[in-house]
C-alpha cells in the first residue's frame, strides 16, 4: 500500500486522466494493486482492463484512457 510521497505521486497521475477516479481514493488504491499483475503479466488487453478497473458504469473509461492511466502506473508505482 502506496503512502507518503509515493501514494500522492500515484494519485496526482491517475488524477490527470480523470479527476473523479480519486474521489474515492481506496478504490484507486485497490484498482492499482490489481492492474499491475496485468501489467506484469503481458495482457494484450492491459489498456481495456485499466478501463474497466478505474472507471464504473456512471463513469466508463475508454481503452485510450486505460492506456493513459497504465502509463501513470509505469511512472509511478509500478514499473513493469
Amino acid at each position: 500500500m502506496p503512502t507518503g510521497a509515493d501514494r500522492a505521486a500515484y494519485l496526482a497521475a491517475i488524477k490527470k486522466v480523470d479527476p473523479r477516479i480519486v474521489e474515492d481514493e481506496e478504490k484507486a488504491i485497490d484498482a492499482r494493486r490489481n492492474q499491475r499483475s496485468s501489467l506484469a503479466g503481458g495482457d494484450d488487453k492491459v489498456d481495456w482492463l485499466a478501463a474497466q478497473r478505474f472507471g464504473n458504469d456512471a463513469r466508463p473509461l475508454t481503452d485510450a484512457q486505460g492506456k493513459q492511466l497504465n502509463a501513470a502506473l509505469r511512472g509511478t508505482l509500478c514499473p513493469a
